[in-house]
């Protein structure tokens, strides 16, 4: 269903024929062993298995095999095809759909034109939605029944096209588009033979008459703006608020790492119950009914109290095989396991040493005033701990181990949470009591970078790409230093040595949104996260021998051939971790958790770019207030 198109192409006219066609796709049957045929088999697990297995010209095959009218189709490199694509066209739900045949030639189509297997997916979800509405509405059994008036009485159900702008703009990416382009390369010949393969596409102007896009993207435009408002006025609050948080989870770290240096010397042991207290500064969660305004927040100062036990996996799976084997009443199958349990741990312990001497994780006893960072670190637990099955709070697997480590615990660590969870809920165990269990060292990492991605969101006028291309190799030197200023405008002295105090600012050379050359970067002030990105450099310099690993951008994004391999000090993708044995952690998608982009989307769009000097102002005070001079 090829349109009437130019035959005519830089001045040349294009001579393909049917019968080239068949030059151009060399695929023919091929032996496919017993074990691997995808064919003999039923389940889709299986058959993917299969498929993964095959060569692309074995998979090329099977595809033609099933549809040998689309060996007419010409320039199509069926090899391309990936392996999800190949399972739809012959397996999946293209396959079951009444325009099989078509979707087939559209996927042979996408993958020849080079466009992305994951893409080319929602391409070929959205033309299976659009074709399978039509069918319901008018009772068409084939595309070539979909003619003008179709399109014309389904595009005046404005109700539901308003619920379809997405799918139908896919639709005529897939169809409009990438179809056409392929079609108007085709000599009137092959278009004439190979046109019942191709679907129809949306007649013109159909998106402006019948689809409000328009109107989406100004209520799209509306909501953003309703959400940048309200950040814009809480920007300086939140910035406030992070700079506080930080030395509090500080604090905490380096009291923890003295208690294990402790247990680590023999002054303590394993398993060693402690008591944590700390006055944290903060803001109220539940502002009362006098603040009506953010500048009529009041900072209060609170005591908070953590009453844990410091373990090791080998010390805490002794402890609950005793408590197995001592509730278990003898002879039965409770206490049977109990005692194989025990049994293999210690096999395991003669062996080989303990999994890690210095794997070290924190059973909490909830208290009722506990430091904040124990609200997010329930919430995790909490779903980590109770949700049978995979579960977005997983760090073993659950969303990827790059984000093991970084926030959440480490990989190693939450198996073990895991496998000891898991096997609670096979054998019809209660889950454990404790209300959470954490690694204070991934919290703190997590705190770390995230502290570190809003305050340079919040003050450097960056976007979340340019942050996280921050690397050792980018500071402007020297650093430019300036005298602090009382309110009055002379300069400040400090009360005890009698000088003038100065500050300094922290400039990074990053490449911004629409640059691709070294020369044209521009300079940012990072001053508001200076003490951040100093920790974040001193924790990989630890793990990697006094030296920041060289690692390569990240590859999926489009700068990343023109930024090239840096010491970058957010090592996402492919880079090297912040602690030696476990999977790279993704500080960009811990930020997007945490942070959200609505928050810098307000310094990028309605903050004039005099505000950013006055929150790094801000940053320094709030710094100095919450007692880290920074």
């Amino acid at each position: 269903m090829c349109a009437a198109t130019k035959s005519h192409i830089g001045g040349r006219r294009l001579r393909t024929s049917v019968r080239a066609s068949f030059v151009d796709n060399p695929i023919n049957a091929v032996d496919i062993p017993r074990e691997l045929d995808p064919r003999l088999v039923d389940g889709a697990r299986t058959q993917q298995q299969r498929l993964v297995q095959l060569s692309p010209t074995q998979r090329a095959a099977l595809v033609l095999e099933r549809y040998p009218e689309l060996r007419a189709l010409p320039g199509c490199d069926w090899r391309r095809l990936s392996v999800q694509t190949s399972f739809s066209v012959l397996f999946g739900e293209s396959a079951r759909h009444y325009a099989q045949l078509e979707l087939a030639a559209l996927s042979g189509v996408l993958a020849s034109a080079g466009v992305s297997a994951a893409y080319a997916k929602e391409l070929e979800i959205a033309a299976r939605r659009v074709l399978e509405l039509l069918r319901q509405a008018f009772g068409i059994a084939t595309p070539r029944a979909i003619t003008l008036d179709v399109w014309g009485a389904w595009g005046r159900d404005t109700d539901m096209t308003r619920t379809l702008a997405d799918r139908v703009g896919k639709y005529a990416a897939a169809v409009n588009l990438y179809q056409g382009d392929y079609c108007e390369r085709l000599s009137d010949e092959d278009q004439a033979h190979v046109g019942h393969l191709m679907l129809p596409p949306l007649p013109k102007q159909f998106r402006q008459r019948f689809v409000p896009a328009a109107e989406r993207r100004v209520e799209a435009q509306r909501k953003r703006k309703i959400k940048t408002d309200v950040v814009s006025e809480c920007a300086m609050a939140i910035l406030a608020l992070m700079l506080a948080r930080y030395p509090s989870m500080e604090r905490f770290i380096h009291w923890y790492r003295q208690q294990i240096e402790r247990i680590e010397a023999g002054e303590l042991t394993v398993p060693a119950p402690l008591v944590y207290e700390d006055d944290q500064l903060d803001l109220p969660s539940q502002p009362g009914p006098d603040a009506v305004s953010v500048e009529e927040l009041r900072w209060r100062t609170t005591s908070v109290r953590l009453e844990l036990t410091i373990w090791r996996p080998y010390e805490f799976s002794q402890q609950r095989n005793a408590e197995r084997i001592q509730h278990a009443v003898p002879g039965t199958r409770e206490w049977k396991l109990a005692l194989a349990a025990r049994g293999s741990l210690r096999f395991r312990a003669q062996q080989r040493a303990p999994t890690d001497p210095h794997m070290y994780f924190v059973e909490v006893h909830p208290t009722p005033a506990m430091p904040w960072f124990m609200g997010p670190v329930g919430d995790w637990f909490a779903q980590f701990a109770h949700t049978p099955g995979p579960s977005n709070a997983q760090a073993d697997g659950g969303i990827g181990h790059r984000h093991a480590g970084l926030g959440t615990p480490e990989e190693r660590l939450a198996r073990y949470f895991s496998s000891l969870l898991s096997a609670d809920r096979h054998f019809g165990r209660h889950p454990m009591a404790v209300e959470v269990y954490f690694d204070p060292e991934a919290t703190y990492r997590g705190v770390l970078f995230g502290a570190a991605t809003v305050t340079l969101m919040l003050t450097a006028d960056a976007r979340i790409h340019e942050i996280l291309q921050i690397s050792a190799d980018h500071f402007v030197k020297p650093v430019r230093v300036y005298v602090v200023k009382n309110p009055d405008g002379t300069p400040k002295y400090d009360p005890i040595t009698k000088k003038v105090v100065t500050d300094v600012i922290v400039e990074q050379r990053l490449l911004p949104k629409g640059r691709k050359r070294d020369d044209l970067r521009l300079q940012y002030d990072v001053s508001a996260a200076r003490v951040h990105l100093h920790e974040i450099t001193r924790l990989l310099k630890a793990a990697h021998g006094g030296q920041i690993p060289t690692v390569s951008y990240d590859p999926q994004h489009p700068k990343a051939e023109h930024l090239g391999a840096e010491r970058y000090l957010y090592q996402v993708e492919r880079a090297a971790p912040l602690n030696t044995g476990y999977q790279q952690p993704d500080p960009a998608g811990v930020t997007r958790r945490g942070a959200g982009r609505s928050v810098w989307r307000a310094n990028q769009r309605d903050q004039p770019p005099a505000t950013s000097c006055g929150r790094n102002r801000a940053a320094t005070a709030v710094r100095r207030a919450a007692g880290n001079p920074g």
